[in-house]
């Protein structure tokens, strides 16, 4: 891994601002935790939490406070495997199923990438069950630049471009926006930002009972 101080004296390279007379690094520090937040926005498994979380009685259920985006739920606490299902086929091959006994034991969720942050449980749990989860959620802000970035490593020509294009943003010398405007261009660029968040985490169901889900191998 490497550090945030890494990012910003690449950045300060291109910035010809190796002496720190026009951006301190609390200023470049700033860009760089705006630009973390932003490329989490973005591609929502750049960071991501997974362990046990206790679910609520009943079908809906919410990720974690710190979470944005639902990406999968692997197995019960007890072992057993938990199927990703399409919503509208759970409806389909039981239309009380809402109203089945509540158990702890999920068998089957559902999730709509419209809403990240919420999903059903098939059956109804009662309240007791815990489920292996894995979810997006942004990483606390770096306030130390020596402190190692919590983004992976191939994250950082896109942070450097962030950076860069908040700090020409800022230059009030010059403010030059066509170079900010560059820079965060190919920031968008590196992380496809017309693929939308929703469907990066979208979940991969079936097209049709007993295919397999769209761009899967075997």
């Amino acid at each position: 891994m490497i550090s945030a101080q890494t990012i910003l004296d690449s950045a300060r390279g291109t910035l010809l601002d190796t002496a720190k007379r026009t951006w301190s690094d609390a200023d470049l520090l700033t860009y760089l935790n705006e630009g973390i937040d932003a490329t989490c926005g973005v591609k929502a498994d750049a960071y991501t939490q997974e362990e046990y979380v206790q679910l609520t009685a009943g079908t809906l259920q919410t990720i974690p406070d710190n979470g944005t985006s639902l990406i999968r739920i692997s197995e019960n606490r007890n072992g057993r495997i938990v199927t990703q299902v399409d919503f509208d086929l759970l409806q389909e091959s039981n239309r009380f199923w809402p109203r089945g006994t509540m158990e702890t034991t999920v068998e089957n969720y559902a999730a709509d990438p419209r809403d990240p942050r919420r999903f059903v449980v098939s059956p109804p749990n009662d309240g007791r069950g815990q489920v292996r989860m894995l979810w997006a959620t942004p990483p606390e802000p770096i306030t130390d630049v020596s402190a190692e970035m919590p983004l992976s490593d191939i994250y950082r020509p896109p942070l450097i471009d962030y950076v860069l294009s908040r700090a020409y943003a800022k230059n009030t010398a010059r403010q030059d926006l066509t170079k900010s405007a560059t820079y965060y261009q190919r920031w968008g660029q590196f992380l496809g930002l017309r693929s939308s968040t929703q469907i990066a985490v979208a979940p991969r169901v079936a097209s049709e009972p007993g295919t397999s889900p769209a761009g899967a191998t075997k």
